[in-house]
């Protein structure tokens, strides 16, 4: 991970085999190349690792003129879905609603590897 990317993460409880996740946020001051083509990039392969997040996600919408792409859990389960949203190719907002998501710790490190290695050139 590159120095100038900065990961915020909230959690709601963890221990040494698990977390419960709130949401995760992480950002770079800088974008490389084109908006389109990096949140393309992002977009796959948050959609091919996706597999961490139980019940995977799927694209919802992508909006060219705020740069911006939403990725959602497809089927709510008991309330509870997962949402991403990729803004400019230098920021991605990971949020559960209607509770937390339960990760055992390897795939939330996993995760956190895979969020931030977006930015890696």
């Amino acid at each position: 991970m590159r120095n100038d990317v900065n990961v915020k993460v909230n959690l709601e409880a963890e221990d040494t085999l698990a977390v419960r996740l709130k949401n995760m946020e992480v950002k770079a001051d800088w974008t490389e190349g084109s908006v389109r083509e990096t949140l393309q990039r992002q977009t796959r392969t948050i959609l091919e690792k996706a597999t961490l997040i139980e019940g995977g996600l799927a694209l919802i919408e992508v909006d060219g003129v705020s740069n911006a792409v939403l990725l959602r859990s497809p089927k709510p389960n008991e309330g509870k879905f997962v949402q991403v949203i990729l803004r400019n190719g230098n920021s991605i907002e990971l949020e559960a609603h209607g509770g937390p998501i339960h990760l055992a710790r390897e795939n939330y490190e996993k995760l956190v590897g895979v969020l931030t290695g977006l930015f890696e050139s």
